[in-house]
């Protein structure tokens, strides 16, 4: 009988269910987030440079005999290359994986798309990749002799 009247410890069992089944997996599913939006603010900024970067390569021999302006396309894909791996030097230590394809549609613009694939926090939350796209036109400017 003194069993049946004395139920405070099952609260405790109760409490500590609700902290395993329902707290834990919240707090791991906030943690994925924060990092997907994290890697999503860094890879635009990535993008953003490197777009640039390949935007502003501009075919010097072209320009030489011609006088006209226009992307060199080799370059602009090395240049763009190298902006976006500096600027995510800490996809290692965050955990994911960054890719960057740069296009040219004129010969005065680049359009780079990223994608970077997040690795979870916990196996239970969903994958998640992010995908950012810029455009950005040529703005060398070029002063006569």
């Amino acid at each position: 009988m003194v069993l049946l009247r004395n139920r405070k410890a099952d609260m405790m069992a109760w409490t500590a269910l609700l902290v395993i089944f329902l707290a834990l997996p919240l707090a791991s599913l906030t943690v994925d987030i924060v990092r997907g939006l994290y890697v999503r603010t860094h890879l635009q900024t990535a993008s953003d440079a490197a777009c640039q970067a390949a935007a502003d390569a501009l075919d010097v021999a072209t320009f030489r005999n011609t006088g006209q302006r226009r992307i060199n396309t080799g370059l602009g894909r090395a240049q763009a290359g190298a902006v976006f791996a500096a600027t995510l030097q800490d996809a290692g230590r965050v955990g994911y994986t960054p890719a960057l394809a740069v296009g040219f549609p004129s010969a005065t613009v680049a359009f780079c798309r990223a994608t970077a694939s997040v690795r979870r926090f916990l196996p239970l939350t969903p994958s998640m990749t992010a995908v950012v796209e810029t455009t950005s036109e040529m703005r060398t400017q070029v002063q006569g002799p």
